[in-house]
């Protein structure tokens, strides 16, 4: 079984909210959660609901491999 790196989820959720020139507060209010919450995310501190990855994915216009490994998975490979 593969386990989940919730740092590097965390960093990935950060590359992507910074490339995209946006801050935790926006990132917070686009998803309905707290910046608090998104901040311990990006830390890896806290470990995210699959639910919470698809808001965060969908409001980062990315997929959530892209956000777990920092590269576009092509689907059924």
């Amino acid at each position: 079984m593969v386990e989940i790196n919730y740092k590097l989820l965390g960093i990935g959720i950060r590359k992507r909210r910074m490339a995209l020139h946006m801050t935790q507060a926006e990132l917070a209010e686009r998803t309905d959660l707290s910046v608090s919450y998104i901040s311990y995310l990006e830390t890896g501190k806290k470990t995210p609901s699959l639910a919470c990855l698809v808001s965060i994915a969908d409001a980062l216009d990315t997929t959530i491999d892209t956000l777990l490994t920092g590269t576009l998975t092509p689907s059924g490979k």
